[in-house]
């Protein structure tokens, strides 16, 4: 078998059964495909519709499932992977459509590669009906839905909220800082070898969202090639939402968090608070981010004040917001809290002895006061409020002792050109008072400030 395509579904008959009646019209052999529908407990009789394609696509499985508290869309993916035979998987979720050359370009595209992955375009994936002319894809049937998606392809009622990545990189994936979060299931077809090698998808995933981008993640681990295929455009038939959006977005929050809990790195830590079309260029930032052009240059006096204050004796130091080479050679602390990916490659050569963590400092997989003590440099001030307060309750968890430096006569260009953020010391005051926080312990060192940070004492009256 060249291609097992595993379908989805829960209720929502109708959908599914343009979904089969476009499956059904390949320009391949019948037999070089087979379909796979996983039934995800529907109360409505989608058997029925599965039953009256029997004729009709040849190799075609019914595979219903006992709706309990383990259903999800994980689930019912990994039974089609499970029951599918195929050198190619094609995961199709229900009321997408494709066109007549699919299974036969898809095969032309995969061949006999081991790891290869083609995200396909989905036009009218956010499409509204009520607010689209829906009459653009009236008659549209598997001979030329090829031509109505290219019609379709800008259309910002319909177009593929990933375009603009794709056509970036001239869809290959592979150019991008995080390709994974373009790993939309809806459409996506994959070398059988490299789905397997993932273990398939994440079952304790449920509601909506972050299961397919977890997938993916996982793909890329693996060494995976990833593409976008502009040649092999499917549609989403447009119909009413049945969700609640603000369960949909506490879900894939939920979901997502999950997903960092299994990988703790800083690609995934931050990756609960962006949306998907602006993660990528997130990421790139910060691969690209050399810290020490944008923070004050802290003297040699200064350092050695750090490190017999506070490093000297400590068994295990961590320092945050730092990547300056003479810096790092100075400073003489265990750990190290770096997100830009290359330096963190080099550093980790150059400096045996220390420990490189790849996380910013939101979710930590360290038990509480696991660091003697953690300095964190002005680096802190560039970045956004809530932000700021997760990672203040992340480090003061994981630190006997959590120190800052701060100076006041530095502006840094992040905030005076890039427009950044950059806080005083009054805003920074104002954000450890929120999280219950309060600075002490006060020194000056040269034109800098170091002082600790504690939990507010309450007093009685």
């Amino acid at each position: 078998m060249d291609v097992s395509i595993i379908i989805p579904v829960y209720n929502k008959m109708e959908q599914l059964e343009r979904t089969l009646y476009f499956v059904q019209s390949q320009n391949t052999s019948a037999r070089s495909f087979e379909v796979i529908v996983v039934d995800d407990g529907s109360t409505e009789p989608v058997k029925q519709i599965v039953d009256s394609f029997a004729e009709r696509i040849v190799n075609l499985k019914y595979i219903y499932l006992e709706r309990n508290k383990k259903s999800c869309r994980s689930l019912t993916r990994n039974t089609g992977i499970r029951e599918s035979s195929g050198n190619i998987i094609v995961f199709l979720d229900c009321g997408i459509v494709i066109p007549d050359f699919f299974v036969e370009k898809v095969v032309d595209r995969i061949g006999d590669s081991s790891n290869m992955v083609l995200y396909h375009y989905i036009l009218g994936a956010f499409t509204d009906p009520n607010k689209e002319d829906m009459s653009v894809i009236e008659g549209v049937h598997p001979a030329n839905l090829a031509h109505v998606c290219e019609k379709l392809k800008y259309d910002p009622g319909w177009e593929d909220l990933r375009t603009s990545h794709f056509e970036l990189i001239n869809n290959d994936l592979g150019r991008m800082d995080v390709p994974w979060t373009m790993g939309w299931s809806g459409a996506v077809s994959a070398s059988r070898s490299i789905v397997l090698q993932t273990g398939g998808f994440d079952e304790t995933m449920k509601g909506w969202g972050a299961e397919d981008t977890d997938f993916s993640y996982r793909l890329h681990k693996e060494g995976a090639l990833m593409y976008a295929t502009d040649e092999i455009c499917t549609l989403h038939l447009p119909h009413p939402s049945d969700d609640n959006i603000d369960q949909k977005i506490k879900s894939s929050y939920l979901n997502r968090k999950k997903m960092h809990v299994k990988q703790r790195t800083f690609d995934t830590e931050l990756y609960p608070y962006s949306a998907d079309m602006h993660f990528d260029q997130i990421m790139a930032k910060f691969n690209r981010l050399l810290i020490h052009y944008y923070i004050p240059a802290y003297s040699n006096s200064f350092i050695n004040v750090l490190n017999r204050e506070y490093v000297q004796g400590a068994e295990r130091s961590a320092v945050l917001g730092a990547d300056s080479h003479s810096f790092l050679s100075s400073l003489n602390t265990s750990h190290v809290f770096l997100q830009n990916k290359h330096l963190l490659e080099r550093y980790q050569s150059t400096w045996p002895d220390k420990e490189f963590i790849y996380l910013l400092g939101l979710d930590t997989h360290y038990t509480s006061k696991y660091f003697d003590v953690i300095i964190v440099t002005d680096y802190i001030r560039m970045f956004n409020e809530p932000l700021i307060s997760i990672m203040l309750k992340e480090l003061y968890r994981i630190s006997k002792k959590l120190v800052f430096l701060y100076n006041d006569s530095y502006v840094s260009y992040l905030a005076t050109t890039a427009g950044w953020m950059w806080h005083s010391r009054q805003e920074l005051e104002a954000l450890f008072d929120r999280n219950q926080l309060e600075s002490g312990t006060e020194r000056q060192v040269d034109d800098c400030i170091v002082f600790e940070v504690d939990k507010i004492v309450a007093t009685v009256v």
